[in-house]
């Protein structure tokens, strides 16, 4: 069997993941990451945060490897499961789905008290930031999972950037035959989502180039293997093919994991269709916007951290844009009638820099997307476009969280960054 044959063959099987209607309102998670650090900004360690969550009873701890239980990695909870990334220092909580912004703001604000005491019981600190702002990530920062050393052997430095990011990631119902449309239009949008929510502007210990910083620093791991897609998908067959032609950077196997490191459609020839393996190579491609097949979601990806007075302005316009999804498509089809992608690629790169102080690519194309998703948001009639709020208000002042957040770490350094981003109970 060819590749091309075995790609068709897992595009069909990946398609019927994703469930073929919706349910009667478009269900949403998130995975919210947040850093956290010890009083004076240095990276904190989450494995010492189990004992103090486990105090508080109703969580069972999850462990990379269940046979020798010898890394906690996950405590289930009755309102989600809180996680340590790929960096020690960042702490993951996975909430939902529920089926509006008002549950998933209570899911995630019971959630957090919970985590912020006992992050406080270790003394440390809940940062509502998207990056580490003083430690520089380094594999002694790296949480000790199996699979994260052969990572780092199979894609080198660039994989160390992922030890010190913190992002706000949305899972959005959708259904098969929204799939490729999901796909383009939320990548296009990439540039508005980020432009309105860059808030990692310090890292390193420093003021840094970018505002969005880990948006920035993932563009080392390749143009387009993080970030924006290159170019549309016609369909989800186009869509597997293309992340086929990938390198796979690690396989696991009955002994662990070992580095493998050619394109994906080698592993096709030798092994034929495997949608287990797929799933596993294609977890490790970055797209702004990538469908998750466990769930029946689109997963949107290139949101900071939001500051914690504002927890989920990103999410509102992620559900928004996805609930209007044809009426976001002909928006772009207006102010770009010819392709979009170039220029929509360029301003992305150009928000990720500057934020809102990015020249927008046609004057009230961030107005006119920002609109969109409240008229999306409107349509399901509860009320949710008042958790837009925040970006209208940023928009109007054409400034994204980070860009204050670097001018107060200049004026006041390290302490006065972490007294506008840290998390109380």
């Amino acid at each position: 069997m060819t590749s091309h044959a075995a790609a068709g063959i897992l595009a069909e099987q990946f398609a019927a993941q994703f469930r073929e209607t919706l349910r009667p309102i478009r269900l949403i998670g998130r995975e919210a990451e947040f850093p956290v650090v010890w009083p004076d900004g240095r990276a904190g360690d989450v494995l010492r945060v189990w004992t103090p969550l486990l105090e508080q009873n109703g969580f069972t701890p999850q462990y990379d490897d269940p046979e020798t239980r010898t890394l906690i990695v996950a405590l289930k909870g009755p309102d989600g499961t809180v996680e340590v990334e790929v960096g020690r220092a960042t702490i993951e909580i996975v909430l939902g789905p529920y089926d509006d912004l008002w549950q998933l703001a209570q899911g995630s604000a019971r959630m957090l008290r919970r985590v912020v005491a006992a992050v406080q019981a270790a003394g440390m600190r809940v940062l509502g930031f998207g990056i580490q702002p003083r430690t520089r990530g380094s594999p002694a920062l790296m949480t000790p999972k199996r699979r994260y050393a052969p990572l780092l052997q199979a894609i080198g430095r660039p994989w160390l950037h992922f030890v010190t990011t913190a992002s706000d990631q949305v899972q959005v119902d959708i259904a098969r035959g929204e799939l490729a449309d999901a796909i383009n239009v939320l990548n296009l949008m990439s540039g508005p989502l980020i432009a309105l929510t860059a808030n990692s502007s310090v890292y390193g210990g420093r003021a840094g180039r970018y505002l969005s910083g880990r948006e920035g620093l993932l563009g080392a791991l390749g143009e387009f293997r993080a970030g924006m897609t290159p170019f549309p998908f016609a369909s989800i067959e186009e869509f597997v093919a293309y992340n086929c032609s990938y390198r796979c950077y690690v396989v696991p196997d009955r002994e662990g994991f070992h580095v493998w490191n050619r394109p994906f459609n080698e592993y096709l020839l030798e092994h034929g269709p495997d949608l287990g393996a797929y799933l596993w190579h294609e977890h490790y491609i970055w797209n702004s916007a990538r469908p998750r097949a466990n769930n029946s979601t689109i997963e949107i990806r290139p949101v900071c951290q939001q500051p914690p007075e504002e927890p989920l302005a990103a999410a509102a316009m992620s559900l928004g844009l996805v609930e209007a999804l044809t009426d976001a498509k002909a928006l772009l089809q207006n102010f770009f009638p010819t392709d979009p992608w170039p220029v929509l690629r360029r301003y992305r790169t150009a928000a990720i820099l500057h934020g809102l102080r990015a020249p927008e690519p046609v004057p009230g194309f961030l107005e006119g997307t920002l609109r969109i998703a409240e008229n999306g948001l409107h349509g399901r009639g509860r009320g949710e476009e008042t958790f837009l709020k925040p970006l209208w208000a940023r928009l109007e002042h054409r400034m994204a969280p980070g860009e204050r957040n670097r001018d107060l770490f200049r004026t006041g350094g390290i302490d006065a960054l972490l007294r506008a981003t840290v998390h109380s109970m």
